[in-house]
């Protein structure tokens, strides 16, 4: 296989994202759109991908993928979706996917629960297809060198990581889907706090077995401002302070071990390191010169088509339901809460 079709369902501002990165990946080609606003899917062809086809039906699109209507009548086979849909749609659309033999790439949050996690998990490893979480940070060269320096033990022995977010969510997103809890699953937490989480979680690597938490909706249907103190299998304790209702934005995540500590954010565009005496240590982080690099979208086509490790595979979706399962449950008792075990083979 030398060229990916792939279809894009969604055609919101996020897919704009998506879309000018598959455009540097000449082996990707968007042969197909997809969306429930015709006029939103015809717009975005427009400006993006004028040869693909328009879908205004999921379903259509799937029972099509074999013959997608291309360019002067002939037709092509999909490889793969990529999924830029409401969150709570996400479980679904994945494994009808996953059934029709097709990879995935899903924006995050991959679900919002843990037994549609497991149920999605155990799907991908049935259908033997590559299927990608588009969080950020994982996808960094930052990240990389940290997990590897990790991984080798230079880092020290991780005690306490702590992460914050800050955002004018609670306006940006009124009157949108994203404060539907029938189709968001959650607020802020879900949404750009899954970036961070996510982050939180990947440095660690390891499960979160306990937390508290509390949040306030400030009014919303949805959390906007939320806190919460975690403990990780391995020891490391964390606190994570995830804001949706103030101006300015800003993210960071601050990681100390016995040898050092680490600054970076949930996008792993930071990276400070300081040794004993706040000496500073300066990392060597080779560069990365291929089209679209440090994207979900080239370590997508990359592990098709080269069998390049994912960054952010089904594992981190699991580990997040397990977390956001808790969290929620911590908030709504007013109590810790032990977070359900993970097997250990995710």
């Amino acid at each position: 296989m030398n060229t990916l079709n792939l279809a894009l369902v969604g055609c919101g501002n996020m897919s704009g994202d998506h879309a000018r990165n598959f455009l540097k990946l000449p082996e990707a080609k968007i042969v197909a759109l997809c969306d429930t606003v015709p006029a939103q899917t015809q717009s975005f062809r427009k400006q993006f991908f004028p040869d693909a086809a328009e879908f205004t039906s999921y379903d259509a699109l799937l029972d099509m993928a074999k013959k997608i209507p291309g360019k002067d009548g002939a037709s092509v086979q999909l490889d793969g979706v990529v999924l830029v849909t409401p969150h709570t749609l996400h479980h679904a659309q994945c494994k009808a996917a996953l059934a029709r033999g097709l990879h995935v790439l899903c924006e995050k949050p991959m679900v919002t629960s843990s037994p549609d996690a497991y149920d999605l998990w155990k799907a991908v490893k049935k259908s033997g297809k590559i299927f990608a979480i588009a969080y950020q940070s994982p996808y960094s060269r930052e990240f990389g060198y940290l997990a590897a320096e990790r991984d080798a033990g230079h880092l020290g022995k991780i005690q306490l990581i702590s992460a914050y977010l800050s955002q004018g969510w609670l306006q940006a997103t009124a009157n949108t889907w994203r404060q539907n809890p029938a189709l968001s699953g959650g607020g802020q937490m879900y949404d750009s706090g899954a970036h961070l989480l996510n982050a939180f979680m990947w440095l660690i690597n390891d499960p979160v077995v306990e937390v508290a938490c509390f949040y306030d909706t400030c009014g919303s249907p949805v959390d906007i401002n939320g806190v919460a103190a975690v403990k990780f299998a391995n020891g490391v304790m964390g606190s994570i302070c995830i804001g949706g209702n103030c101006p300015n934005f800003r993210t960071e995540i601050e990681i100390q071990t016995d040898k050092m500590l680490i600054v970076t954010n949930q996008y792993g565009s930071k990276l400070e390191m300081t040794g004993r005496g706040n000496v500073p240590i300066y990392p060597h982080i080779a560069p990365d010169d291929r089209p679209a690099a440090g994207t979900p979208q080239a370590n997508f086509v990359n592990a098709i088509l080269r069998g390049e490790p994912l960054r952010a595979p089904v594992r981190y979706g699991v580990l997040l339901s397990a977390l956001m399962d808790a969290m929620y449950q911590s908030a709504r008792e007013q109590k810790p809460v032990r977070v359900q075990p993970v097997p250990a083979d995710i």
